[in-house]
């Protein structure tokens, strides 16, 4: 896993604890599920690295 997939997961994570059990589901908060869509967009697109090694 690199980075780019791991934060995605820890976004998508933050957003559905804040608005499904903190129950904020308006303002910033909204901002996190886009950027996670985004990270695993990229992840698919661009793929894993390829270690050369």
């Amino acid at each position: 896993m690199n980075l780019t997939l791991i934060a995605a997961v820890v976004l998508l994570l933050l957003w559905g604890i804040l608005v499904f059990v903190m129950h904020l589901g308006s303002g910033p908060v909204q901002v996190l599920y886009p950027l996670a869509v985004v990270l695993f967009a990229r992840r698919i697109i661009v793929g894993a690295p390829k270690f050369l090694s």
